[in-house]
């Protein structure tokens, strides 16, 4: 299971995270509306920082994701809004590097809505339906991902816990694809600032 922070922003916290827990990644936040929304002022010093950094990104152009990916040094990108199969692909082919897509689950899952995506992305995230695109706090029905009908890989996400771990495992049994976690909001001290001893025992919990 690999586990990914996102959210991520204060340098300290950033370098205590790496330190204490070592995630298979961390979320920077570019998005101007959310709380956890990543300046530019942070750039130098988390472009430094040995940890593979995902930039989450809503409707963005690929240009301005490009200026991003130097700024910051990123490893690989997160498209969290409602980006077109075709626009994930020209991003892919101007930027090349590996590409999460987003997919909001509100009452259901129209599958054949992520087919035209899977030449293209590396995994998918599920993640609670919001007006905000993510950061909700709340859960959705894990129920609708059973009937997942691809090999592509996929993250959970939506208002994990420190409560969730033991149901995270059994989910993990009944559908393989599921590769590993995405935790925010229900991890942090305020917007922004992670609290990394919750974070710990829940990658124990998970024991990865």
């Amino acid at each position: 299971m690999k586990l990914k922070v996102c959210g991520m922003r204060e340098p300290d916290n950033v370098r205590e995270l790496v330190h204490q827990v070592n995630p298979d990644w961390m979320g920077l936040i570019f998005y101007p509306p959310s709380p956890r929304f990543v300046d530019d002022i942070y750039a130098g010093v988390l472009k430094d920082i040995a940890i593979n950094k995902v930039g989450v990104f809503v409707d963005m152009d690929w240009r301005d994701i490009r200026d991003k990916v130097f700024t910051f040094s990123l490893n690989a990108l997160q498209l969290h809004g409602d980006e077109s199969a075709e626009q994930v692909k020209k991003i892919k082919e101007q930027i090349g590097l590996p590409i999460i897509k987003a997919i909001s689950v509100n009452e259901q899952i129209l599958w054949e809505n992520l087919e035209p995506y899977l030449p293209t992305v590396d995994y998918f995230l599920f993640d609670t339906f919001t007006q905000a695109y993510g950061g909700s706090g709340k859960i959705f029905n894990w129920e609708l991902l059973l009937d997942y009908p691809y090999q592509k890989p996929f993250l959970l996400s939506g208002g994990l816990s420190i409560a969730h771990g033991g149901l995270i495992q059994s989910f993990k049994q009944k559908i393989p694809q599921m590769i590993g976690v995405d935790i925010n909001s229900k991890f942090e001290l305020e917007p922004g600032l992670k609290d990394i001893e919750m974070i710990k025992v829940f990658k124990s919990n998970l024991k990865i």
